[in-house]
């Protein structure tokens, strides 16, 4: 299908099936998130650290946009494009940042997780709602920085630590090293 010379190098019968478990796992768990909808927390990010780390960037960009697609049509509310976006450069910057790395670093991980809660959660995600939500009063845009901007500085401990934990755990590192042997 693609030589392992493109970006999306060639998976096994077996990688497929499991990145497609992962995918459908991220659509499930995406279900679950706690919070006010201008201040969502959920832990779909573990999932997409996880597909960063074992399949790269690219495979893990076209899960995040399936999987934005997907689960916006499965919510019933209305698709915006600017979600999609986020959602690949998110996973562009967990992929480039994690792909291949054996022992991830708390550093790498702290740095990432920075990223992507300030790049694309606070600023993106906070200027699609804005353009979604017709917000034109800078008072109410201000206060919804400030609110965003406070809940992901909070999260980024917990979120650095929890995707540390889960990217460095020994049990999941054996069971992926089966999955793809070197």
């Amino acid at each position: 299908m693609f030589s392992s010379s493109s970006m999306f190098r060639r998976l096994t019968s077996r990688q497929l099936a499991v990145l497609g478990l992962l995918f459908a796992l991220e659509l499930v768990i995406g279900r679950l998130t706690f919070g006010p909808a201008n201040l969502k927390f959920g832990v779909t990010f573990i999932i997409v650290g996880l597909m960063a780390k074992y399949y790269g960037p690219y495979w893990t960009m076209l899960v995040a946009f399936v999987h934005d697609f997907v689960s916006t049509l499965w919510s019933g509310y209305g698709y915006f494009w600017g979600f999609a976006l986020s959602a690949l450069v998110a996973a562009a910057i967990y992929g480039f940042s994690f792909y291949g790395q054996k022992a991830v670093s708390w550093p790498r991980t702290l740095l990432t997780v920075a990223l992507v809660l300030f790049l694309v959660n606070t600023i993106m995600n906070t200027l699609w709602l804005i353009i979604m939500g017709h917000i034109t009063d800078p008072h109410a845009i201000v206060s919804l920085i400030g609110m965003r901007s406070i809940k992901e500085v909070i999260f980024l401990p917990i979120q650095t630590v929890l995707l540390h934990l889960v990217l460095n755990n020994q049990g999941l590192n054996h069971l992926f090293k089966r999955i793809f042997p070197e």
